[in-house]
Formats: C-alpha cells, sequence, structure tokens
C-alpha cells in the first residue's frame, strides 16, 4: 500500500495531467459531430483488427479438431465413392459394392513416420479399441500408405509401403496387367513394379492402382504413374519405376481400411493348395 501512495505523489502532476486529458478529450468527442464520428471510425478499426488477430488466434488452435472432422468427413466420402461406383475396366460398366459394401474405413492421425531407412514404420493414433487389427490397409488421400503390422488397445504400427519387406498386388489402369509392388530403399518418392510380363503395354505416364486380386485393399485405389519401364531378365519382363502420389515424408491423417469379406475370401483361394 506504501508503494502505491509513493508512486501517486511521485507521479501527481503527470497523472493529474493525463486525468485532464481525458475528460478534455470525452467533452470533445460528446459536443462536436466530426470529432464523434472520427472516434467511432478509429475504435470501430482498432476493434475490428483486434477481433480478426483474436479470431486467428482462436483458428490455430483449433486445427487439429478440424483437422480430424475433415478426416472423418474423407472417409464418409470415401465409403461413399466405393458403394456409388467401383467400375472394373472394359466396355461393360459394373458396379462393384453396389449391393454390400464389403470395407469400413477409420480415420486415423499419424504421430510418427519413418521414410529415411530401409525399412520404415508408422505409428497411428488408433487401435484395437476402434477395431483396428493386423494386414489391415492403410491408404491416404492421395494414395496407399501401408499395412498394419501390430495393434495395441490405443495405438498401431504400420508397415509403410516404404519397407524394403513390404510386396504389393498392384495393376496398370485400364489393363488386366498386374505386378508386384516393392520398395528398393533409395527414393521416398519412387517406388518398383516388378515381374510385369513383357508383353504388357506399358507408356510413361500410365496410372498405376491397387489390383483386383489384393483382399487388403479395395480395388482402383491410386498408387502412382510410370515414371520408366526398362526390359529386365533377358527381355523377358518389365521393371517400372513409379512416381507416388503419395508424399510418404508428409502424411497428417491417413484411412484405415478393413475388408469384411477377406477371411471368406482367402478360405476360398486357398482350396486345393494343400491337397
Amino acid at each position: 500500500m506504501q508503494q502505491i501512495l509513493n508512486f501517486l505523489i511521485k507521479y501527481r502532476n503527470l497523472l493529474l495531467y493525463l486525468f485532464l486529458l481525458v475528460i478534455a478529450l470525452v467533452f470533445t468527442v460528446q459536443s462536436h459531430n466530426y470529432h464523434r464520428n472520427t472516434f467511432i471510425h478509429s475504435t470501430g478499426r482498432i476493434t475490428g483488427s483486434f477481433m480478426d488477430t483474436r479470431s486467428g488466434i482462436y483458428d490455430y488452435f483449433d486445427l487439429q479438431d478440424q483437422n480430424q472432422r475433415l478426416s472423418e468427413e474423407n472417409a464418409r466420402l470415401r465409403m461413399r465413392l466405393l458403394e456409388l461406383a467401383d467400375s472394373l475396366p472394359g466396355p461393360e460398366q459394373t458396379t462393384y459394392f453396389s449391393d454390400s459394401l464389403p470395407y469400413t474405413i477409420q480415420p486415423a492421425r499419424v504421430i510418427k513416420n519413418d521414410y529415411y531407412k530401409t525399412d520404415n514404420y508408422i505409428t497411428i493414433d488408433i487401435g484395437m479399441e476402434q477395431g483396428v487389427e493386423p494386414d489391415m490397409g492403410v491408404i491416404a488421400p492421395t494414395g496407399i500408405v501401408g499395412i498394419v503390422d501390430i495393434a495395441s488397445d490405443r495405438y498401431a504400427r504400420v508397415i509403410s509401403i516404404l519397407n524394403s519387406q513390404m510386396s504389393l498386388n498392384a495393376q496398370i489402369k485400364g489393363t488386366s496387367t498386374i505386378g508386384s509392388l516393392k520398395w528398393e530403399g533409395k527414393d521416398p518418392y519412387v517406388m518398383s513394379l516388378q515381374d510385369v510380363p513383357r508383353l504388357a503395354q506399358v507408356k510413361k505416364g500410365d496410372t498405376i492402382i491397387t489390383g483386383r486380386q489384393s483382399t487388403t485393399f479395395p480395388p482402383d485405389i491410386l498408387i502412382g504413374t510410370v515414371k520408366d519401364a526398362r526390359l529386365v531378365e533377358n527381355g523377358s519382363r518389365y521393371q517400372i519405376d513409379v512416381a507416388l502420389f503419395n508424399d510418404m515424408t508428409d502424411l497428417g491423417y491417413v484411412s484405415v481400411i478393413k475388408n469384411r469379406d477377406k477371411a471368406a475370401r482367402q478360405v476360398i483361394d486357398t482350396l486345393g493348395t494343400n491337397e
């Protein structure tokens, strides 16, 4: 209290001046229309600027919630697209999942992403509590990401497509030509499509998609485009460089895909193999 009194005594002249100045300004603004309008206009601009700044700060801290909502909406839209139109190549347009869609999609956030090793893994923030199981496919808005490897209650580890142990079924769009998609451990933006027959019609710029033989991913999910194609194994097969649509070095939100018909499909696929 004594410090406050000392401050008031020390700066009494300045404080008196400021007090009288404020009173004079108030009387001036109230008694003259021009000054009043100018004052209102100026304070309006200051208030508006303050509100814009505050809104920007609130929007920034709300980005995570907005991204989560957008991710959930993207999952719903992707489900809807699969329901409406997955068409087989050829002159006859056949709806593939119009009656009973075997896939469910769960949005997730990437909390750890490796891409600089030979065998890379990704961690996502959902697990068994959300129905995540090993061998489920993981995709992003622009392409495939990997396959779930291990799931705990709240988290899951995903084998990235940038993993030398990973091999995926892939297809050249508009054809029935398939091959094995692998990563050679070098460029995180390029993968290799191998075991493509020499008679296949391959040209630079062709689109590579998930094949219909896959039980992990829905068919026709985008992967990338043909960057280069060359004959190997004495000219018997192609090895194709595929430029990925996905930027695997910058993953934020992804979708985990469950194929409800996977077990039944695998039983049929393996019939007779042990006979």
